[in-house]
């Protein structure tokens, strides 16, 4: 079976097949990935799930096939789970300076949440992966994709941007929420 995923994201797409390549995906479940280099609109909106679904919704229109389409935020729990599914869009004005929006003194912790959405044209359905752990005080690292260099998921002492790919894909939410994606995908409906 082939599955499309929408994205124009370089760092999404290497991730993901990457994984897929390293991990035997593509055999455990008799699947092949098929990249779809197109650009979705993302809606500004404090629910994740929100964004997901429209994005989804907008892929399928897109293709005229079910497909995925994947987004990931940061959740910081002193910030009220800010900036949330919104995150690109923060780093991209900010940078590491939003670990200076966590206060001396206040807990660190947070949570890299990915969902994949699947449309199959009359339903969407979504599969969740999440990382906890801390943002630093400042960027550590030299692999680049969004908040990677500010974020240590628990368990560990480096951020992903100090680990790059291979190592983060051990705790990776986005390799999560394919993982839940992939357990489930046989039963879903392809139309």
């Amino acid at each position: 079976m082939k599955i499309f995923y929408v994205t124009n994201n370089p760092f999404k797409e290497k991730e993901i097949l990457d994984y897929f390549k390293v991990s035997g995906v593509n055999k455990q479940y008799d699947i092949e990935l098929s990249i779809v280099k197109h650009s979705l609109q993302e809606i500004l909106h404090p629910d994740i799930d929100v964004i997901v679904k429209a994005k989804a919704l907008e892929a399928y229109k897109y293709l005229g096939v079910p497909c995925v389409v994947e987004h990931g935020g940061i959740f910081i729990d002193s910030l009220s789970a800010l900036p949330g599914g919104i995150g690109q869009i923060i780093w991209n004005a900010v940078g590491d300076r939003i670990c200076g929006f966590v206060k001396e003194g206040e807990p660190r912790d947070a949570t890299a949440r990915s969902i994949i959405g699947y449309c199959d044209g009359k339903r969407i359905y979504t599969f969740v992966g999440e990382t906890r752990g801390q943002i630093t005080k400042s960027s550590q690292g030299d692999y680049k994709f969004n908040w990677d260099p500010i974020f240590i998921p628990e368990g560990s002492i480096r951020t992903y941007g100090e680990m790059g790919p291979e190592m983060k894909r051990e705790t990776s939410q986005a390799v999560k929420a394919w993982n839940e994606f992939l357990k489930s995908f046989k039963n879903l409906p392809v139309v």
